[in-house]
């Protein structure tokens, strides 16, 4: 099942932006395109929090939140 979010823009590369407008795009992004090879504290629960999202033990804003601020401290949040 889908779960869609409002959207988040991050840059995927210096000159191509991605918007994520759903959980399981947005989770795919965190394990596969995401920029910096050091797992920081925020990329983690960010990572976790779309487990918990996915599995309806949190909600897709609480997902959303740690998403863009795991962009932000990236500097991939356009």
């Amino acid at each position: 099942m889908r779960k869609d979010m409002r959207p988040v823009s991050v840059w995927e590369t210096d000159s191509m932006m991605r918007t994520l407008t759903d959980v399981e795009g947005a989770a795919l992004f965190l394990l596969t395109k995401w920029p910096t090879a050091e797992d920081t504290t925020l990329h983690l629960a960010a990572r976790q929090a779309a487990l918990d999202a996915l599995d309806g033990k949190s909600s897709v804003e609480a997902f959303r939140a740690a998403l863009v601020a795991a962009a932000e401290e990236a500097g991939i949040l356009a």
